[in-house]
């Protein structure tokens, strides 16, 4: 078909790519070529099969999203780039600058729709699409805001994205990442509850705050919630009365 759409899905998480998958194969002319876990696999998969559409995560193990456009480059391959995430206001304000569009999870059809069709209308009207503003994402990675944490030896910078939870320990805290081993931080939990403040964090008991990106549970009767990412698995000890708070919000 001479005006099919020929997409690639980049995302770690399978349920969100088997549902970019699923909305995609809804429209006729879109074609779904590959589904990818990760960057080098996505890399390898774009030189095969040069896509029009890259639907593209950002934050994943081994690589994140900007590192795929980076590999990108110095290459003939420039797919029109299109983000899926789960990322802040902040983040976001600098994608829609840099991308050709960005899905917000958890998305629907109607999102998928929209996308589509503002592409197929470019197209239509013979207007290409700019395929560079990929590259001026990657003169914007500094409005994406790091949190800064004193060590014990140093410093460390923080994608709040990228925490599970956080834990207290006495006057530390630990931090429990998706894509990293933990780490512990000289700074009380009530500071660094302080510095989540504009992030989609909820403290659930004196000791405990999670992202409440991967909350999938919460558990009244034994006075737990459960935050998930793949196949991590934490059941997190809350107060009641902040249950309470959470499953109110």
């Amino acid at each position: 078909m001479a005006n099919t759409i020929k997409t690639i899905i980049v995302d770690d998480e399978p349920n969100s790519r088997d549902m970019i998958d699923f909305l995609l194969k809804a429209s006729k002319d879109v074609q779904v070529l590959d589904k990818c876990d990760n960057i080098t696999q996505a890399f390898e998969s774009i030189k095969l099969h040069n896509p029009d559409i890259i639907f593209l995560d950002i934050e994943m193990p081994g690589g994140s999203g900007f590192d795929l456009i980076q590999m990108l480059r110095d290459t003939p391959y420039n797919p029109t780039v299109v983000f899926v995430t789960a990322y802040n206001q902040f983040a976001i304000k600098a994608i829609k600058h840099a991308a050709f569009d960005y899905l917000l999870k958890p998305i629907d059809i109607d999102d998928i729709n929209d996308t589509l069709a503002r592409y197929r209308e470019k197209q239509q009207n013979g207007i290409k699409v700019d395929k560079s503003k990929a590259e001026l994402l990657l003169e914007h990675l500094d409005e994406f805001p790091k949190l800064k944490f004193n060590m014990r030896n140093g410093v460390l910078f923080v994608d709040p994205d990228d925490i599970i939870w956080c834990e207290a320990s006495g006057s530390y805290t630990v931090l429990h990442f998706h894509s990293r081993k933990d780490e512990v931080i000289s700074v009380s939990l009530k500071d660094v509850e302080q510095q989540l403040i504009q992030f989609p964090f909820f403290r659930v008991s004196r000791s405990a705050i999670i992202n409440l990106k991967y909350l999938t549970k919460i558990d009244r009767r034994n006075k737990v919630c459960i935050v998930q990412k793949n196949d991590m698995v934490f059941k997190i000890t809350g107060s009641p009365q902040q249950l309470k708070l959470l499953e109110n919000r």
